[in-house]
């Protein structure tokens, strides 16, 4: 583990302490600041720069159409890395991937499904080709899966189960309507089928599944959509009803299952699928600004979000405009920021949109164990998760968290990172809170600090529309987007001048 001890450290905390007032400091997990100050002149420019109508452009181009939420290994997050990479061309910050590139490369891989050899069949020579008809979002290591089939009907919100209901190693076909189809597909991997897919009325689209190297694939199951005429054709084949895969008038959850044969035996259909393996193009996107100090400025600052979403799932479009298009756009504007303002900081700056973070953290652990710069050179980590909505929970209305944002880790192993947060508060005037340490390990920050790095987590809080595909642009609450941007954009610059941190225990105890 890297620490970061030394005399540097001790000097730079005498010098903050003429920066925290004794008023700064949070005995509660509220701390209320006053009225803001205006920033220090010489960051104004690169401050002022950043507008609520330039968040309003870039985060309608990142949670549009034309990225399809993201998703890592998907074309939109390819497209939206390019378009993130040609924005630092613009502002001439400096590539630090591979071959003198923007770009980090994931070593990872890509399946695809081969269609044209994939199939269901079932007795009594039922066949259904897989062209037009299906499309598959998550494939297993075998390539023919074989079990009993149940069809389940879920419409309204808050439909459950029956009580009784048994999945596991059942090969389940469902159709759910629009507020059913979040919870119905949680509800159905839990019980680890062997196949879920779900009944839609567009013309299926596959999408690939990321492999990482040298990982073991851990599913087992395979997903995807059908359309609902050769689902029919299914249960037709089966002996069933069309109308198991009906809309229906009520809220409520219906299971049926086909007869079984004369034996008594359930019957039985096989999923065949062929799919190729290729590389994947999953980068993280990295950009430098050197410091100003000629000393120092081999030593640096970290400042990143994660640039993925979900995308595209069960045929339905996830743009996650807060998660983490929000923060995307905050470290892109704090990017501009830097770039534009006529004084420099005294050390350098990492900016970095990190990928695949939705599938567990894996870009941020891939740059900390291959960093592009030296780790022992890294002096802090500031990381910005979803700061575009005020927090909405079954206790708290939007309205109340208006003005409210959450710092996470900062206080875990040392804390002048925390009272330089603080300090660039200042200037922006949010009503920090400090209770959601339980979304400590879900960031991209974590990472770093268990490489002895110091950290801090802006997080804005859970809302009803977290991970749906209803997490759109229209509710993002720009204004503080960007106040996220201004205090972090300044917190940096603190932190930069501060110097080396120590860090004072492993376990944030």
């Amino acid at each position: 583990m890297v620490s970061h001890v030394g005399l540097a450290g001790k000097l730079g905390w005498l010098a903050l302490g003429m920066f925290v007032s004794a008023g700064m400091c949070c005995t509660s997990a509220w701390g209320q600041y006053s009225p803001p100050s205006p920033p220090p002149a010489d960051l104004k420019a690169g401050y002022d720069s950043m507008t609520i109508e330039q968040a309003k452009e870039w985060l309608g181009i990142l949670a549009g159409p034309k990225f399809e939420g993201r998703g890592t290994g998907q074309p939109g997050y390819a497209k939206a890395a390019h378009w993130v990479a040609g924005k630092l061309a613009e502002f001439g910050l400096e590539p630090i991937g591979n071959n003198g590139t923007y770009f980090q490369m994931l070593p990872m891989k890509r399946r695809m499904p081969m269609l044209e050899e994939c199939f269901i069949s079932g007795p009594e020579g039922l066949k259904i080709e897989a062209v037009g008809n299906m499309g598959f979002e998550r494939y297993s290591d075998a390539q023919e899966l074989t079990g009993p089939v149940v069809f389940i009907n879920f419409s309204g919100p808050n439909t459950g189960l029956p009580q009784g209901t048994q999945l596991r190693d059942k090969i389940v076909f469902y159709f759910a309507d629009a507020a059913a189809s979040r919870s119905a597909a949680m509800q159905i991997a839990r019980q680890r089928p062997l196949g879920a897919i779900r009944v839609i009325k567009d013309e299926p689209k596959s999408i690939s599944q990321l492999v990482r190297e040298g990982v073991p694939n851990r599913v087992t199951g395979i997903s995807g959509t059908i359309k609902v005429e050769a689902a029919k054709s299914l249960i037709r084949g089966l002996g069933g009803k069309p109308r198991w895969i009906n809309p229906v008038d009520e809220p409520g959850v219906a299971v049926y299952q086909p007869e079984e044969t004369k034996d008594g035996v359930p019957q039985e259909i096989t999923i065949r699928m062929r799919y190729r393996e290729e590389q994947a193009a999953v980068p993280n996107v990295v950009a430098w600004l050197e410091g100003s100090d000629p000393d120092l400025k081999n030593e640096y600052v970290v400042l990143g979000s994660h640039l993925d979403h979900l995308g595209i799932r069960g045929g339905q479009v996830y743009p996650g405009a807060d998660d983490n298009g929000s923060g995307s756009t905050a470290v892109l504007s704090i990017a501009k920021a830097f770039a534009m303002n006529p004084v420099r900081p005294k050390r350098s700056v990492l900016f970095i949109w990190f990928a695949a973070e939705e599938i567990g953290l894996v870009g941020s652990k891939h740059y900390c164990d291959n960093p592009t710069k030296p780790l022992e050179d890294m002096i802090c980590m500031f990381n910005i998760d979803m700061v575009g909505r005020n927090e909405e929970t079954k206790d708290e209305t939007s309205e109340e968290n208006e003005g409210s944002i959450h710092l996470v880790g900062s206080q875990k192993g040392e804390t002048d990172i925390h009272d330089i947060v603080l300090k660039a508060n200042e200037s922006v005037g949010f009503r920090f809170e400090l209770d959601q340490e339980d979304v400590w390990n879900r960031s991209d920050q974590i990472n770093f600090y268990q490489k002895g790095v110091p950290v801090s987590f802006l997080f804005g809080g859970f809302h009803p529309d977290y991970h749906r595909p209803s997490d759109k642009v229209g509710d993002i609450n720009f204004k503080k987007l960007v106040s996220a941007a201004k205090l972090y954009y300044l917190a940096v610059n603190l932190a930069s001048d501060h110097g080396p941190f120590e860090m004072k225990t492993q376990t944030g105890k």
